[in-house]
């Protein structure tokens, strides 16, 4: 927290807030692995501060994706990552999750979740992972958000879907990149970890990475958040449990004492390797979801995949505050933001803070407690 403080005392806050926000620094020892050859020198700076006196406090910006005031935003030309981490029990702890604005869990083969965790404003802390494959779903996200995928892998159909599509990504099965490697005591496949900090590095100096940046399009923010959002009135819940089927469940309760939503898998709190903090959300969005069993790609133990119909519209719940609100999703096309509303028609409005995008299929079950 030391930035903070110089930050509210110098002129130079701006510069020493970004070496947190947008820096090209190397993951710390805490990951113990050697760090990708991409050149910190990249790194872009702010201009000083051309006012006579420092201002007692920094003057925030809000990151565009979930509201949260941050002391600058990214630089133009930066784009926002949407990383695959697993959400299988043998890949647990994750790392990173609580250093993303956005976090999205979808079902997949043999009905586990995988997360995208959309990082744009917020530093990383390390390695993050274990990053794994994209899924069909991987090119509505990019459709809607316009954002740079990272993943290790795809199938066939799925690849074949992305390139069809003109989806950008960076696959760390392919290619000679530099940002992913082995890391821990889990067995492989459990055990692929990414550099975040490098990938930002290299969408201002990596040719390579700026070229499919340059195709990703216009950060567009997937949920309207507002510093003064007013929510209409919903049930009182504290505890929200969410089942893709008898054997995966996984569930947010309400802390009061943080005013978050924590979050559990199969009855275990879920913490963040990365940072020793527990996972929690300002925000969860249930988005209920058809889905189609793709059998002719099965996964390699045989499970066929899953393809999340994303457009359309369905209903959905909104778990704020430890409220449950009623909340209808609708995308007319694959170009389109999903549009948001509360039962009576009017927008849905998040506060800000970090939000969770639960995809849930309508064969699953959400029950409130």
């Amino acid at each position: 927290m030391a930035w903070l403080i110089a930050g509210a005392l110098v002129i130079g806050a701006v510069a020493a807030a970004w070496v947190l926000l947008g820096s090209t620094s190397r993951p710390t020892a805490e990951a113990a692995s050697p760090t990708p050859a991409v050149s910190s020198s990249s790194a872009p700076t702010a201009s000083p501060s051309t006012s006579p006196t420092a201002s007692p406090t920094p003057i925030l910006a809000r990151c565009p994706l979930n509201g949260v005031p941050v002391a600058s935003l990214p630089p133009a030309g930066t784009h926002a990552l949407i990383v695959q981490i697993e959400n299988h029990p043998l890949a647990r702890p994750t790392r990173n999750l609580t250093n993303a604005d956005i976090v999205v869990d979808a079902p997949e083969e043999g009905d586990v979740t995988r997360f995208s965790a959309i990082f744009y404003c917020q530093p990383t802390v390390g390695l993050t992972g274990p990053m794994r494959s994209a899924r069909y779903y991987n090119i509505d996200l990019w459709q809607m958000i316009h954002g740079l995928t990272v993943h290790f892998g795809a199938s066939n159909p799925a690849l074949a879907r992305f390139k069809a599509a003109g989806m950008p990504s960076i696959n760390g099965i392919s290619g000679a990149w530099p940002f992913f490697r082995r890391y821990g005591s889990a067995p492989a496949p459990h055990n692929l970890y990414g550099d975040v900090e490098a990938v930002r590095a290299g969408l201002t100096g990596n040719a390579s990475v700026k070229a499919l940046a340059a195709k990703a399009g216009v950060l567009r923010a997937p949920f309207r958040v507002e510093p003064d959002a007013a929510h209409p009135a919903g049930s009182s819940v504290h505890t929200v449990t969410i089942k893709t089927n008898p054997f995966w469940t996984f569930a947010w309760t309400w802390d009061a004492t943080l005013g978050a939503w924590r979050r559990s898998d199969g009855g275990t709190a879920d913490t963040d390797a990365a940072t020793g903090t527990p996972i929690t959300a300002t925000s969860v969005v249930v988005q209920r979801v058809t889905e189609t069993t793709v059998y002719d790609d099965p996964d390699p133990a045989g499970n066929p995949r899953r393809d999340v119909h994303l457009v359309g519209s369905g209903p959905g719940v909104l778990y704020v505050e430890s409220q449950a609100i009623a909340v209808r999703w609708s995308r007319p096309s694959a170009s389109a933001l999903t549009s948001w509303t509360y039962a009576d028609g009017t927008p849905m409005i998040l506060s800000p803070g970090v939000i969770w995008w639960e995809m849930v299929p309508v064969t699953g079950t959400v029950a409130n407690s």
